[in-house]
């Protein structure tokens, strides 16, 4: 028999599912970023915090949702258990009226998620993205393209805001406002210390960014390369170019790709990534 435990305080939260999470502590860049986050930041609001326990066996997993963005799952049970699990986390959700667009987690457990979920409430299902989880512990030694990486300043706010919506538009499912780009940008100027661009003669060609510390690593996302600049390694250079300052102040590096674009992957292998899990992300309705 398992339980599910609702936590309100993200430090809390994060003392009980922290030993499982740093278990594999790449493969789980994304709960043991989005907790360590907020812990230190009310950057998400009304946070779903759920820790699962085997009736006196200790912490199997856990269920985070940063709404309106996909559940992400960890668990490590038998997959004839999901279901029991499954049906207790519907009975929470459908307790308080909370709503489960989808779930991200690793491949397999992701695809038993999501079959006992629909199997419970009748409902189909989609693959939206198959993703891979890489680590980096050393840069290679690549040519890097013509330019340079430069941090984003504050007169570059409303460039960064339309290139996270492009980078938004290319990758996510759940559409984001121009206002809410333009809230996203001038956050990242603000309050964190790893955005930037690759410059060439002075302009910005492509970005990329860091964020969601973990004890040893943190991540690389928001790697974005308008389409009119494309095709020409400002991606891997500017991948490179921040990957090597982040490994200055942490052991690793990860990042998640699609799966399904054959081009990225090279790029990041060829860089140094090497691959930890895949994951999926799947919508559910």
């Amino acid at each position: 028999m398992y339980k599910l435990t609702q936590y309100k305080d993200p430090s809390a939260f994060h003392d009980r599912v922290y030993p499982l999470l740093m278990e594999d502590e790449a493969a789980n860049n994304l709960p043991l970023g989005l907790v360590n986050t907020m812990k230190t930041s009310d950057k998400y609001k009304d946070p779903l915090l759920l820790l699962v326990e085997k009736e006196g066996g200790g912490v199997v997993g856990s269920f985070i949702m940063t709404p309106p963005h996909y559940l992400v799952g960890t668990l490590k049970v038998e997959e004839e258990e999901i279901l029991g699990i499954v049906q207790r986390l519907k009975t929470f959700c459908d307790a308080l009226n909370i709503a489960v667009p989808g779930f991200v987690s690793e491949k397999e457990t992701a695809s038993q998620l999501t079959n006992a979920w629909c199997r419970l409430t009748g409902k189909g299902f989609k693959v939206r993205m198959n993703q891979r989880v890489y680590q980096l512990n050393r840069v290679n030694d690549i040519t890097l393209s013509k330019g340079r990486m430069v941090p984003v300043h504050t007169d570059q706010e409303e460039l960064l805001a339309r290139w996270i919506s492009g980078f938004v538009a290319d990758t996510e499912v759940t559409p984001m406002s121009d206002e809410d780009a333009r809230k996203r940008a001038k956050d990242m100027i603000e309050n964190e210390s790893y955005v930037f661009f690759w410059e060439v003669d002075g302009q910005p060609v492509s970005m990329a960014r860091a964020a969601r510390r973990t004890e040893n690593g943190i991540t690389v996302n928001f790697v974005y390369t308008p389409s009119e600049h494309r095709k020409k390694g400002y991606a891997s250079s500017v991948v490179a170019e921040l990957s090597r300052l982040l490994l200055k102040d942490h052991s690793f590096c990860s990042l998640y790709t699609d799966l399904d674009n054959p081009t990225s992957n090279k790029i990041y292998m060829e860089i140094g990534y090497k691959p930890v899990c895949d994951s999926t992300m799947i919508s559910i309705g």
